[in-house]
């Protein structure tokens, strides 16, 4: 069989099954009209704030296009119009179906979160059972519209130096989509915490407080849609880097290209889809569990074990007996993906000792609390990055042993395809973890539904142990974003490295390669590999404007999340000020000013950061050409994945010492308020700047791709 037949065709069946899913769940009961009522409010409210986004990075993307048209007329060797056309038809592709992924994931999180509220009249398994159906709908729809996209782009070009377009309009509507998301959710739960909880002594999700609608839509456009946007261009930008290294492997192994090598990341990423069918079944086929997370557990490691055995033979279909150290490369990603998974369960779960330090301190108010967290975000910095180090040298070091046995004769080159193999290897359960991301918010908004429709105990007593699996969830998966995103940021510089050498060796065309371009392809490899070097002042002025860049966008990010909280804070105490009736239950809350406040935030304060971010290495690339840019790349790398990590870890550490302390019944002491402080601090951390890092560098990776011609001129030499 045609391997591109078989990727489209598990990407179309993956695609039906997710249509079926969302079918399935909206056939689903969704309970009494108090429940139906705040349904309506939030999947309103998610409607309207993605219609108004959609339309602002509509007309981002049409400007890049015509950048992007623009930059490649100019240069006529390489295409010229033709070659213009193609690339920005391909960056507008991969905004839509960006878009598209992000739409989804909310349009399944918010048909299934009311039906699991009322699964929950049936059980707790009932109702993780729905939600996980809901969480499916979303994984598998990501990771298959990504095989579509790329295989269909392919089958049309036969360049994956085209299909960078793709993966640099996928980064940029996700980094609108997880920033735009994060800043909405956070401003209206700093909002709703601090007047809520804090001041008027109110629980979480309480109908009597204004902001909790805007909090509840929030799980959907910033977990739901931003993670959606978020794993659709990681899984794309990681096939894409692995396809364009495939391509200079196989010209200079076979003086030709071998296309079943190329398509191999499309190839693992299929099997990556069937895997997930049978997790997903197996995870809703339980019927009962001890701990709401044993289905998805076992679901995932169904899938790992499955996707092993499945990489397996097709490393052996592809490469032969001599495959072996491949292979071997794929299971080290596979098992450090789900290693760093667990790392969050060290650093930030309920029984973990950082945890405990900080709701220790939270009893000295709420500075050392903030200090104690921080603290232990920079600290969880090492497992992670020890981990990626460790799976990019052994995976280096089997590539460059898989060279001398299939005879093409550069450790280098054999080295950075060991790494890419490990990378596809970490991904090829992103379908199931990315139903379990879709899980957390759904339970997340089950419980809040059930809050404020005054649902009687037993029903919240049902979804309390799911609310909390959703905290888990959303731990475990953001987790596994970062480490995907570290070695796919390595992966991505890799392949720009390799398409700046294919553009020297004169190689625009792939319709004519034979042993003259082979060599002449292989030489430029060799020179790149030391032509990055420390005393360029274009590569020094690059390191720094890279390393610089994630703390400017987080801090912009962070900036505008305090904005927003300001304005809901405001909004929040205004109402119970001016409204009769709403302590005691008698007056209804304006639950829309806060929606729109924190959709008008949002919408206005996400552009400057992403403009930031895309501008700054065009610009610089400009000027100092192809070895700034790859330096700057570099540079944003090093910094934003311990950044990130610190973030997440740090903010997640501190909302989970916020938990410990109410769960040994502290709530409302001087401690509790301390620690909500903290968590306060650590909520954008961790979802906003955190979890749009990760997009980030890969937005700089896939940029740099795209804009290799531009880059190869340079206006000043340094």
């Amino acid at each position: 069989m045609d391997p591109l037949v078989f990727t489209v065709t598990v990407g179309s069946l993956g695609a039906i099954a997710s249509v079926l899913l969302i079918v399935y769940v909206e056939r689903l009961p969704k309970g009494p009209e108090s429940f139906v009522a705040i349904w309506r409010a939030i999947r309103e409210g998610s409607s309207a704030y993605l219609r108004r986004q959609f339309r602002t990075i509509a007309i981002i993307a049409a400007a890049l296009a015509v950048l992007i048209l623009g930059s490649f007329s100019i240069f006529p060797q390489l295409g010229g119009l033709r070659y213009g056309i193609a690339m920005a038809g391909s960056f507008l592709l991969g905004v839509c179906f960006s878009l598209i992924a992000a739409f989804i994931a909310m349009d399944a999180a918010t048909r299934a979160n009311v039906r699991t509220t009322y699964a929950a009249f049936q059980g707790s398994v009932q109702a993780l059972r729905v939600a996980t159906l809901g969480g499916a709908s979303l994984g598998l729809a990501v990771i298959a519209m990504s095989l579509l996209g790329l295989s269909i782009l392919y089958v049309v070009f036969r360049d994956p130096g085209l299909l960078a377009g793709f993966g640099f309009g996928a980064s940029l509507a996700a980094l609108f989509a997880q920033l735009g998301g994060g800043i909405y959710t956070k401003s209206a739960d700093i909002g709703a915490d601090l007047v809520g909880k804090v001041e008027a002594g109110i629980p979480e999700d309480d109908p009597r407080n204004p902001a909790v609608i805007a909090d509840l839509v929030g799980d959907n456009v910033g977990d739901e849609a931003g993670r959606g946007a978020d794993l659709f261009e990681s899984v794309t930008a990681e096939n894409l880097g692995g396809m364009i290294i495939a391509l200079v492997v196989s010209i200079v192994l076979f003086n030709g290209i071998n296309e079943l090598y190329v398509v191999t990341p499309l190839i693992i990423r299929a099997l990556g889809v069937i895997a997930t069918f049978v997790g997903v079944f197996w995870a809703v086929s339980k019927r009962g569990f001890k701990e709401a997370i044993g289905p998805l557990r076992e679901g995932l490691i169904v899938t790992g074990i499955l996707a092993a055995i499945m990489m397996y033979l097709a490393s052996w279909f592809i490469f032969g007996p001599q495959g072996l150290p491949l292979y071997v490369t794929m299971l080290i990603g596979l098992v450090a993906g789900i290693l760093i998974m667990f790392y969050s369960e060290f650093y930030t779960g309920l029984k973990s000792r950082y945890v405990s330090t900080i709701a220790q301190s939270s009893q000295s108010g709420p500075a050392l609390t903030a200090m104690t967290g921080i603290s232990t975000g920079m600290i969880s910095s090492m497992l992670p990055v020890a981990t990626v180090v460790v799976a990019v040298a052994l995976s280096f070091i089997l590539g460059s042993y898989w060279s001398s046995l299939s005879g093409l004769g550069d450790p280098l080159l054999g080295g950075i395809y060991g790494t890419t193999m490990a990378t596809m290897g970490m991904l090829s359960t992103a379908g199931f973890i990315l139903t379990m991301d879709g899980v957390g918010p759904i339970v997340d908004n089950a419980g809040g539904i059930a809050e404020m429709a005054n649902a009687e105990p037993a029903i919240r007593e049902r979804l309390e142990p799911l609310d909390a699996l959703g905290n888990t969830t959303k731990a475990l998966t953001k987790s596994y974003a970062m480490g995907s995103a570290a070695l796919a940021a390595l992966l991505l510089f890799q392949a720009f490295l390799l398409e700046v050498a294919r553009y020297m060796a004169g190689i625009y065309e792939l319709v004519h390669i034979g042993p003259q371009e082979a060599e002449s392809l292989l030489e430029s490899v060799e020179e790149l590999s030391s032509g990055l070097q420390l005393n360029s002042p274009a590569v020094v002025i690059g390191l720094f404007i890279g390393g610089m860049i994630p703390f400017l966008f987080s801090g912009q990010a962070m900036n505008a999340v305090a904005s927003g909280a300001y304005r809901m804070v405001e909004e929040v105490r205004r109402q119970f000020a001016t409204i009769p009736g709403i302590m005691d239950g008698s007056g209804r809350p304006e639950y829309g000013r806060c929606v729109d406040i924190s959709t008008s935030t949002a919408l206005r304060l996400m552009i400057a950061p992403t403009l930031t971010v895309t501008l700054s290495p065009i610009l610089l690339g400009i000027l100092l050409g192809w070895k700034a840019v790859g330096a700057l790349v570099l540079g944003a790398t090093i910094s934003a994945i311990p950044l990130a990590i610190m973030g997440f870890y740090g903010g997640a550490a501190m909302d989970n010492a916020k938990k410990l302390l109410e769960i040994g019944g502290k709530k409302g002491t001087d401690a509790h308020k301390a620690a909500v402080v903290g968590d306060t601090l650590g909520d954008p951390m961790k979802d906003t700047y955190a979890p749009s890092l990760h997009i980030l560098i890969k937005l700089l990776n896939t940029l740099s791709l795209v804009f290799i011609p531009l880059f190869m001129i340079g206006l000043i030499i340094l």
